[in-house]
């Protein structure tokens, strides 16, 4: 068995050294019993994967037999994705996005794919792009915003009309097919975009579009993309001219004046010149010779920042909305699209508002790009936890237990923070936010525990030493001796510089133990040796959590015991734990795991 991670790093190697080089036999990696283990291995622990698709399967049930069937299916060409399951999901402006749900098998053999193509493509992309591509996030298209894109006068704000579901199948083969022409591997694409989907138990045939919710369609919508990012890149080459602002006259105005007083020995009338020349930028903002173009997409949003006039920013409007609609068969929403100035208007990209600081903020900083928490996203959240002015309690957490009612919160308002760290106003909006939103966790929690607020900040508020190590700060928290198991959030919301993190790799982190253990072939219940399956559950300790004060049953005790949501099994032992008739056994009950 060819080790998969070899095979993916000889074909990212030789894209990033000869970009135009064109792959011609690919699909046969898909042969690789290592791949699809895999990609399994990165599917494994999201919950999603116990969704059923419309089979009626879930990630439930994994084995090597299905690996090696599906690998023969392949081999015959004749692998036939099923229709993937319709689900709707709420958006933030109140409408539905539709979710294409596909079946096991099809997550698998796409995962495997992905991980083909993407080592290909990776090298090739642009470094514009930011949307569901390794080591990159919302975070990293913020950043080279704000340090590419300083001085902008003009903003053209991108918005694609339904731009998953108008992805034109033959265009996206067409340019496939330019880089990996291998016609078994542009058949097998073709027949994931054409499986179709089921919706109220009848069949849609999919004629336009790659269902959102595939393993494969964020790779597919960035190779479509990809197009529009290089004709910005020629555009930006034709248009960008001049090395330098000229000089800003008044600046140099001004200057004079300071040197002249200096001269008369007028040294308040200096100081006053000087104050003055710090309030105008030292370059001519509408300088014509000096133009620039920047360009920052994440999916199918995007952003072109232009230093120059306005005519300027509307000609390269008009020049990317024709080559959307005669290259690519995409329309920009009207109503949607956008050129802002950007010293006079905000922008909404990515949930954060963008304005340009003005020279009231200083000559340093005129030009600068800076970013705020809009408003209504604090407002939104506030209403979510006052019944009118005040926090209220919330009742679909009332039954649940303190220890997790806290980190419910903890987890609102961290994850909150953590999106938006970089913004200016983070801190303020952020404390506004907490004071409401700690009021209702008290209030829930005294609601459970049919006490008041001052009672449960008795019972649950702690001291503990700050994180920087400089003094203590109180907390609501849940202690287990000495060690805080839950606690409410008391490090402050201080702006944050964006920091590359390495993404965790699923692979090194769960894959190594987990595929050892697949490979055993040995039974985590009986010990017998022979084919074996993996059994999957949702969540271990809300598993565990249903048998409270009643007799668990064995196989919730392995899985306890290893701590792991999986469990590898025998087909025999399989069969007999979803029949519930899997009980303890005699003989000897050690896993690799132990």
């Amino acid at each position: 068995m060819r080790i998969a991670e070899k095979t993916l790093e000889t074909l990212g190697n030789i894209s990033k050294q000869h970009p135009d080089y064109v792959f011609r036999r690919v699909y046969r990696e898909l042969f690789n019993r290592d791949l699809l283990l895999r990609a399994y291995l990165k599917l494994a622990p999201n919950e999603g994967n116990m969704t059923r698709g419309t089979d009626g399967r879930t990630i439930d049930g994994f084995s090597m037999e299905m690996v090696d069937e599906i690998i023969d299916q392949l081999r015959a060409e004749r692998f036939y994705p099923k229709p993937a399951r319709r689900e709707y999901i709420p958006k933030a402006n109140g409408k539905m996005r539709p979710l294409g749900i596909p079946t096991f098998r099809d997550k698998l053999v796409q995962e495997a794919l992905k991980e083909l193509l993407e080592s290909i493509y990776e090298p090739v992309f642009s470094d514009s792009s930011h949307g569901f591509r390794p080591g990159r996030s919302c975070h990293s298209a913020l950043n080279s915003i704000q340090y590419r894109c300083r001085g902008a006068t003009w903003v053209i704000e991108g918005d694609i009309t339904s731009f998953f579901d108008n992805i034109d199948h033959d265009i996206l083969l067409n340019l496939i097919s330019k880089k990996v022409d291998d016609g078994r591997v542009i058949e097998l694409i073709r027949r994931f975009l054409k499986a179709g989907y089921m919706e109220d138990c009848s069949f849609k045939e999919s004629v336009l579009g790659s269902p959102q919710g595939g393993v494969l369609s964020p790779l597919l919508a960035n190779i479509y993309l990809n197009e529009l990012d290089k004709f910005v890149e020629e555009l930006r080459a034709e248009y960008e001219r001049g090395t330098d602002r000229r000089a800003n006259p008044e600046y140099q105005k001004l200057d004079a004046r300071r040197r002249r007083a200096i001269t008369s020995s007028q040294i308040e009338d200096a100081v006053a010149w000087k104050k003055a020349m710090k309030q105008i930028p030292t370059t001519d903002v509408m300088d014509s010779n000096f133009v620039r173009v920047r360009y920052v997409r994440y999916a199918d949003d995007w952003c072109v920042f232009i230093i120059g006039s306005k005519a300027l920013a509307m000609e390269i409007k008009d020049r990317i909305e024709a080559f959307l609609k005669e290259s690519l068969h995409l329309e920009l929403s009207p109503t949607k699209t956008h050129v802002t100035n950007l010293a006079h208007e905000r922008i909404r990209f990515l949930g954060y508002e963008i304005s340009k600081l003005t020279s009231e903020a200083g000559r340093r900083r005129t030009g600068c790009i800076s970013f705020s928490v809009p408003a209504d996203v604090i407002r939104k959240r506030i209403s979510d936890c006052t019944g009118g002015k005040k926090p209220c309690a919330r009742d679909d957490l009332v039954n649940w237990s303190v220890e997790e009612i806290i980190r419910e919160y903890a987890s609102e308002i961290n994850g909150l923070y953590n999106y938006y760290s970089l913004a200016s106003n983070v801190s303020t909006r952020l404390h506004r936010l907490a004071w409401f939103h700690e009021g209702s966790m008290l209030k829930t929690i005294a609601k459970k525990e049919r006490s008041s607020v001052r009672k449960v900040l008795r019972k649950y508020s702690r001291v503990v030493p700050c994180p920087d190590g400089h003094g203590t700060t109180k907390t609501v928290c849940v202690m287990d001796g000495d060690r805080m198991v839950a606690y409410y959030p008391f490090a402050g919301f201080r702006k944050k510089r964006y920091k590359p993190k390495p993404e965790p790799d699923r692979i090194k982190e769960f894959g190594p133990r987990l595929k050892e253990r697949i490979l055993s072939c040995t039974c985590e219940a009986c010990g017998c040796n022979g084919p074996v399956e993996v059994h999957h559950i949702r969540n271990l300790k809300q598993t565990v959590e249903r048998y409270e004060g009643k007799q668990t049953p064995y196989w919730v005790s392995l899985m306890q015991d290893m701590r792991s949501k999986t469990l590898v099994l025998c087909k025999e032992c399989h069969r007999k734990l979803h029949s519930g008739k899997l009980v303890s056994f005699q003989g000897p009950l050690e896993s690799p795991m132990h």
